[in-house]
C-alpha cells in the first residue's frame, strides 16, 4: 500500500481521526489490547494502534495496515458485528448531516428539501437504514448477513453522497469516511468473495 494524500482540510481530517478511534473500539471489543486480522491477512486500525503499519490510501495517515495471521472465528465474528454497526452509525450521521446542510437552502425560490428528487433520495437512504437496523437486531448474526448489511450500507452511502453534490469529497463532505467504511468491509467481510453474483440472504 502507498499513501495517496498527505494533507486534508481540518473538518475531514477530524472526522477521519474520530472514525479511526471508533475502529479501534471495534478491535478492543473483539481482542482487548490487540487487533483483529482479516481472513486475507490484513489488519487495519488507527496509526496509534499500528504505529509501524503502512498508511492506508485515502485516509490521510489516520489508518494503517499490517500483514498478520487471520484472526480466530470468535474474534472475527465480534469484530465484524462491531464493524457493520460502526458503518450503520456513520451512514446515519451522513444522512443527518445532509438534511441539516440542506435545511433552509432554496433554489429558484423553493426549499431544496421540498424537491421531489431530494425527498426521494432522503427516503431511500432512510429506508436502507431502517432495513439494515432490523437485520442488525436479528439474533444469531451470520457472516452472510454481515456481508448483506455492508453491501446495502455501501449502496445507500453512495446515494447519500448525492445530497452533498460536488462537495462530497471536499472539506465539508463525508466521501472519504464512506470510502474508509467501504474499504474496511471489503477487507474484513468479503475476503475471497466474487464481486459479482455473490449470494444474498
Amino acid at each position: 500500500m502507498t499513501t495517496t494524500d498527505t494533507t486534508l482540510p481540518a473538518p475531514v481530517l477530524g472526522w477521519l481521526e474520530t472514525f479511526a478511534g471508533e475502529l479501534d473500539d471495534c478491535h478492543e471489543q473483539a481482542a482487548p489490547g490487540g487487533t483483529v486480522t482479516s481472513p486475507a491477512g490484513w489488519t487495519i486500525a488507527s496509526v496509534r494502534r499500528l504505529p509501524a503499519g503502512t498508511p492506508v490510501p485515502g485516509t490521510s495517515d489516520t489508518l494503517a495496515a499490517v500483514r498478520d495471521e487471520p484472526a480466530g472465528d470468535r474474534a472475527a465474528q465480534v469484530f465484524g458485528d462491531a464493524l457493520v454497526r460502526l458503518h450503520w452509525r456513520l451512514l446515519r450521521d451522513v444522512l443527518d448531516g445532509a438534511v441539516s446542510r440542506l435545511d433552509g437552502r432554496t433554489s429558484e425560490g423553493a426549499p431544496l428539501l421540498g424537491r421531489q428528487l431530494v425527498r426521494g433520495t432522503i427516503a431511500d437512504v432512510a429506508l436502507a437504514l431502517s432495513e439494515t437496523r432490523d437485520l442488525l437486531g436479528l439474533p444469531r448474526p451470520t457472516a452472510e448477513r454481515r456481508r448483506r448489511i455492508h453491501r446495502d450500507l455501501v449502496a445507500a452511502g453512495r446515494t447519500a453522497l448525492g445530497l452533498y453534490g460536488a462537495s462530497s469529497f471536499a472539506a465539508e463532505g463525508p466521501g472519504r469516511l464512506l470510502y474508509a467504511a467501504e474499504l474496511l468491509g471489503n477487507t474484513y467481510l468479503h475476503a475471497g468473495e466474487p464481486e459479482e453474483g455473490a449470494g444474498r440472504e
